[in-house]
């Protein structure tokens, strides 16, 4: 017990850098969240709200909703075994409330490892934070796709997200200017970079599984950078058959994308 305590604290405080890392990235991360949440409240009125947090990383948005909303639940997805013992490890299951899930997007199949219990319409919404902007464009459209799918009538998709404009956009270039002067200005603030909290986690005894694991799925360099554009987002989710898309919130490249079903 003793044991299970000490890792428990660690995971917790891996949490807590890890937010102060992302703080780095996105200027004003937690009212990304608060604006997700509000919508949900706009278009989601019932209680006991069911989410999916897709590429949940360590369950940022889980933790928040939870929070916010004291009925609700949360399945909680992502691939990386890391950041999912990471987060199961630090937030536990929330009294039965928050389910962890571990499925690669890339997958066509991923949404099967949901359970029967989370099929077709079983979500009131699929909340996603900083994570789909990895996937290639054609793995985002199918991604979306399927989201839809599990998304009951009237509920809705939120991606908060980089979207960027087109590549060659002097609009684009300024912003990213923009972006890397605010980071520099952080990390020369005593901000933990994403490098060095990646470097702590990697030499956590407790993770040394998981890192190995990592490294079979995404070895050094071979990520594809390829994202895609903020009309790609948005042309994939009317694809994919989701009704009204728009932007409702955004500072430089980072945009809350809200779509409804």
């Amino acid at each position: 017990m003793i044991d299970q305590t000490i890792a428990q604290a660690s995971f917790a405080e891996l949490l807590r850098r890890w937010d102060v890392q992302q703080d780095i990235y996105i200027e004003q991360r937690e009212r990304v969240f608060t604006v997700m949440f509000d919508v949900l409240e706009q278009f989601c009125r019932q209680p006991g709200l069911t989410v999916l947090d897709l590429a949940c990383g360590p369950g940022a948005i889980s933790e928040r909703f939870l929070r916010r909303f004291p009925e609700g639940r949360a399945v909680a997805l992502d691939t990386d075994p890391v950041l999912l013992a990471i987060g199961e490890g630090g937030l536990g299951d929330q009294g039965g409330r928050l389910r962890w899930v571990r499925a690669d997007l890339r997958d066509p199949s991923w949404s099967e490892r949901l359970g029967p219990e989370s099929g077709e319409g079983s979500f009131d919404a699929v909340l996603s934070s900083t994570a789909l902007h990895w996937l290639t464009p054609p793995a985002l459209t199918a991604v979306y796709r399927t989201a839809a799918g599990l998304l009951r009538p009237g509920g809705v998709l939120v991606n908060a997200d980089y979207l960027p404009l087109s590549a060659g956009s002097r609009l684009r270039a300024a912003c990213e200017a923009i972006d890397r002067g605010r980071q520099q200005h952080a990390i020369e603030a005593g901000a933990e970079p994403w490098e060095d909290w990646w470097a702590a986690v990697e030499a956590h005894p407790a993770l040394a599984d998981a890192v190995a694991e990592r490294q079979t799925l995404w070895p050094e360099g071979a990520r594809d950078w390829t994202g895609a554009t903020l009309d790609y987002h948005q042309a994939a989710l009317v694809e994919a058959g989701l009704t009204e898309v728009g932007v409702i919130w955004q500072d430089l490249e980072e945009r809350v994308l809200v779509a409804i079903r």
